[in-house]
């Protein structure tokens, strides 16, 4: 059995050391992450299709053709010739996987996809050829329980599975908490948000600033500024650039990590890879009260949640203290140690023999 694994997922800003474009966040964390401890045949790059032989391969970064898989591992495609090769593809025997880690359809107007993923504005990759990719598809696997129920009930795909999203635990620099200003930070990028970073507007304005600072992994000289994001002022914030999703683990520099998201059918399919992130670095987190993250403390007895300012405000003052912290973000670390990526290789692994 080999796999062919093909994310669509790219970034055109962040290189990597040879000037290559990096799969970006969704690719790496559902695709690229894994593929050192799989042990089975595999290729891993962007999708290709034969027109002569009638099936779909791999172009890995290298530049080589892996027209030889059995199945193929899509992830985020949706152009208007997906369905029809699928058809093809599948006629020759070749095994069809889609991976979702987002719900488009719950997309808010203020979130940039959405206009570009609407049939009427966009006619070669959209949400209508989307769905019928994923219905046609052998299976579907998902991230979190909330997208395991609507592609089957909204969408009628048949056949789902559900991969909770790891990390590598060894890629992480874990925070040695100190006295000194507590630093509160956010990691990703201010032009995929839809109004998310708003409820902290009633909060970070208003805390010390001789003890309290803020921290911005992922700024983007296009998209809109965190500081003006959550209303303070520039020189509050310290930032540093998008960087590959391989080297998050490393430029984390906070002491409080924020995972902020609106009430929206989007943000509710979210998974809880952005608080994993912060306990795989040491870092204890304040989050909104969404599906996911609450499914993550019930299961793991880790995080704090914040539905209004005061309670953002409540925990940000206790966290001040750096032996609160370092005592949670211990306890947080140890509880998630089954989510390393080398358990959910495994995981993955068992999925894909359960299709071959």
């Amino acid at each position: 059995m080999k796999v062919g694994f093909a994310s669509a997922d790219w970034s055109q800003t962040v290189l990597d050391a040879d000037g290559k474009p990096c799969m970006g966040g969704s690719g790496w964390i559902r695709i690229g992450q894994y593929s050192k401890f799989l042990e089975i045949d595999h290729a891993v790059g962007t999708l290709v299709y034969s027109k002569s032989e009638e099936i779909f391969g791999v172009t890995d970064m290298t530049g080589e053709h892996h027209l030889d898989c059995d199945i193929i591992y899509m992830q985020r495609w949706m152009l208007q010739d997906i369905p029809d090769n699928m058809r093809r593809a599948k006629a020759q025997g070749q095994i069809i996987i889609n991976d979702v880690d987002d719900w488009y359809w719950g997309l808010s107007h203020r979130h940039r996809a959405k206009n570009f993923l609407d049939p009427k504005q966009n006619k070669e990759e959209n949400t209508t050829i989307y769905r019928e990719v994923l219905c046609n598809s052998d299976l579907v696997v998902v991230s979190t329980p909330f997208l395991a129920n609507a592609t089957r009930t909204t969408l009628g795909v048949r056949k789902v599975a559900t991969l909770e999203n790891c990390v590598d635990f060894e890629a992480f620099s874990l925070r040695k908490h100190t006295d000194g200003p507590t630093v509160i930070g956010w990691h990703g990028s201010t032009a995929h948000r839809s109004g998310d970073l708003d409820c902290l507007r009633d909060v970070f304005p208003y805390l010390d600033p001789d003890k309290f600072s803020f921290h911005h992994t992922g700024h983007w000289a296009g998209g809109p500024t965190f500081w003006d994001e959550v209303g303070v002022e520039q020189d509050r914030v310290q930032i540093y650039p998008l960087v590959s999703p391989q080297n998050v683990g490393l430029v984390l520099p906070f002491d409080v990590g924020v995972t902020p998201l609106t009430n929206i059918p989007f943000n509710h399919a979210k998974s809880w890879i952005k608080p994993l992130e912060y306990v795989a670095a040491g870092i204890p987190f304040v989050a909104s009260k969404t599906p996911e993250y609450k499914r993550f403390q019930q299961r793991y007895g880790i995080g704090r949640f914040a539905s209004k300012g005061a309670d953002w405000k409540k925990h940000f003052l206790h966290l001040s203290k750096p032996e609160v912290r370092q005592s949670e973000a211990l306890a947080n670390w140890e509880a998630v140690q089954s989510l390393d990526v080398r358990q959910g290789a495994l995981r993955l692994t068992k999925i894909l023999e359960s299709v071959a």
